[in-house]
């Protein structure tokens, strides 16, 4: 029996195009309709006038159809400080890809801070005109109509246009024969845009247990439709054009073009963005820390805020995340990240250069970019620009240089050798695991120097020149394997300390269990280090305040296994059907414990970066 169609009515913020990539997919595989869900998509509305027409919308149904909408958090908040009852609860772009762009050869980002004759002339929509000249106080920012606006740049009336990096700037690309000038305005002038195509519902629908009910299956299914995107970005192009189709009167197509190709790009990196909105396995999902932020940036100079008055919260946080005591990497590595990108900016002052990184790859097994599984993961489950599989855009996004070096796979160990002695003035020098089985291992991570190690090969011969007595902060400043830094990392984010805990440790490689094993040692904790073939490995665990796996063995860790108000940190995995499976077993499992670290994966990299930032901080300057 088919259970009754319910219908839903979703205001655009834009042209249907890659930005709703998600949501064509689902209507393509009739996920909306399994569900019971009528989605009537709405076309763009006057910018900034989302949130008034769904409340409107709401309203003039008598309150029995569930109107939603999207905007960015930039131009939500001012629409709730100015009356509108409506709240987020969930975003489909982790990070706001609102830039300026300008032609190519353009100079946007010398001419950013000149005034008079000088000052740069922008071009920007009605509802973020305001914002923009908060960003760029120096520059002529003008209005224009949304559909006219490269014009404007291509003939020269202004000097850069407001854009999304996902649609403009590749239409731009592909007119000019090369890439356009891109200035992204999140971060810049300390701006915080925090989320976009951030989902929001009327705050009367919020309290409604029936529109509660369809608001969630509207989300679960809208973002398996972006993760059929991400899988399977071709097919999400060709989704995305069936609907252009059907679309009249469109005053936007001149930021795009309906090709294939084009749309499969965009598509592409709509696809990074949202990627950035996964916590612990699920899309769409908004860290309350990061909004609060943002939105502390963005109040502080609306008008409805002076005075020291504050506008109701426009987030609901009980409808679309993960238990409190459910986590994963990606807080802390953003905040890694950021901490790395200021250091590196202090490098490039004190030396007058970025950081320098070298990876030295042989073969095609080290887990890399190169790796047979590398190019699939890092489609998957990261954006370019912080990921282990694409080292060269993570680094560049913090500026740090980093240069790769790809041997075949029948390198000799004296090769191997003599391009890692090539290598001596960078900052950190990086040869990835494994190495082919003829290559002497030992003599090549040896003959790494002390000073370039940036992964932990010296790890323990550091701890073993510390002399008795010289405490944990003295190991923890030696460069650790990444990935046990990490783990270290996530301990201190919340506020757990090791010290006189009971401490498993499963898995025994010299490059995750020995090395955490004795950071974890050092911190006071009772360590015991196991490994799958254990014996009474569930008693062990059973022990355990604190439980660390890294055996790469799917779903080793049962819940009934741990005992109540341990934490649990998962840091093995194993890649199979497209889906990364870690050692323990799924979260409902283990709702007793104190805490859950899906993976810490998403710290490997960021250490990594944090790591040669610091190499070259220590540098004297010449």
């Amino acid at each position: 029996m088919s259970q009754p169609m319910r219908k839903l009515v979703f205001q655009l913020d834009y042209y249907m195009s890659a930005q709703f990539a998600g949501m064509a997919m689902a209507l393509r595989s009739g996920l909306y309709q399994k569900a019971g869900i009528n989605l009537q998509w709405l076309p763009p509305c006057p910018p900034g006038d989302e949130a008034k027409t769904v409340g409107q919308g709401f309203q003039s149904s008598g309150g029995s159809t569930l109107w939603l909408g999207c905007m960015e958090q930039n131009t939500l908040l001012p629409a709730v400080a100015q009356g509108c009852q409506v709240k987020a609860v969930a975003a489909m772009f982790g990070r706001s890809p609102l830039c300026i762009a300008g032609l190519p050869g353009s100079g946007l980002h010398s001419r950013i801070g000149m005034n008079g004759k000088d000052a740069l002339r922008v071009g920007a929509h009605v509802d973020t005109v305001d914002l923009l000249r908060r960003i760029l106080p120096k520059a002529n920012v003008l209005e224009l109509p949304r559909g006219e606006k490269l014009q404007y740049l291509k003939d020269g009336t202004v000097d850069a246009v407001q854009a999304y990096d996902v649609m403009e700037t590749l239409r731009l690309a592909d007119e000019f024969k090369g890439s356009p000038e891109v200035v992204s305005l999140d971060k810049c002038s300390g701006a915080s845009l925090g989320y976009a195509q951030v989902i929001f519902a009327p705050v009367e629908a919020l309290g409604d247990a029936e529109h509660q009910g369809l608001l969630r299956s509207f989300l679960k299914v809208t973002f398996d439709g972006w993760g059929r995107a991400i899988r399977a970005p071709q097919e999400a192009a060709t989704a995305v054009l069936e609907l252009q189709s059907q679309q009249k009167n469109c005053d936007g197509e001149s930021h795009w073009s309906k090709t294939p190709e084009f749309t499969e790009r965009s598509v592409r990196q709509c696809n990074d963005y949202v990627k950035r909105t996964m916590r612990c396995g699920r899309l769409g999902l908004i860290d309350t820390q990061r909004w609060r932020k943002a939105a502390t940036w963005l109040e502080a100079n609306l008008p409805e805020c002076s005075g020291g008055s504050q506008p109701a919260p426009a987030l609901e946080t009980s409808l679309w995340q993960v238990n409190d005591c459910h986590v994963d990497g990606h807080p802390v590595a953003e905040l890694v990240r950021s901490e790395t990108k200021q250091l590196a900016e202090e490098v490039r002052n004190k030396h007058s250069r970025p950081p320098k990184l070298v990876i030295v790859n042989v073969g095609k097994e080290a887990l890399s970019r190169e790796h047979m599984d590398g190019l699939r993961r890092l489609q998957l489950f990261a954006p370019a620009d912080a990921s282990w599989f694409s080292k060269v855009e993570s680094g560049a996004a913090l500026g740090i240089s980093v240069e790769e070096v790809n041997m075949p796979h029948n390198t000799t160990t004296e090769l191997l050798l003599a391009e890692l002695r090539r290598q001596h003035d960078c900052d950190g020098l990086q040869l990835m695991w494994p190495l082919p089985p003829h290559i002497d291992a030992t003599r090549a991570y040896s003959s790494i120097p002390m000073h370039q190690d940036v992964d932990g090969v010296h790890f323990f011969a550091r701890i073993s020149q510390r002399t008795v007595g010289e405490g944990a902060h003295m190991i923890d400043t030696a460069c650790a394997p990444a990935t046990c830094a990490g783990v270290i990392r996530l301990l201190d984010h919340y506020g757990i300390s090791p010290e006189g805990l009971k401490t498993l440790v499963v898995g025994r490689s010299r490059l995750l269990g020995q090395p955490l094993s004795a950071l974890l040692c050092a911190r006071g904790a009772t360590v015991t280090l196991a490994h799958r073939q254990s014996m009474d490995l569930h008693k062990l665990c059973g022990e355990a305040d604190l439980l660390v796996t890294a055996a790469g063995s799917p779903r080793l860790i049962q819940g009934s296994w741990v005992k109540p108000g341990a934490t649990v940190i998962n840091i093995g995995t194993t890649f199979e059907n497209d889906t990364i499976v870690p050692d323990i077993a799924p979260f409902e499992d283990f709702k007793h414990a104190k805490l859950v670290v899906r993976t810490v994966g998403p710290l490997s990299a960021a250490m990594l970066f944090r790591n040669v930032a610091q190499v070259a901080a220590y540098r004297p300057a010449l």
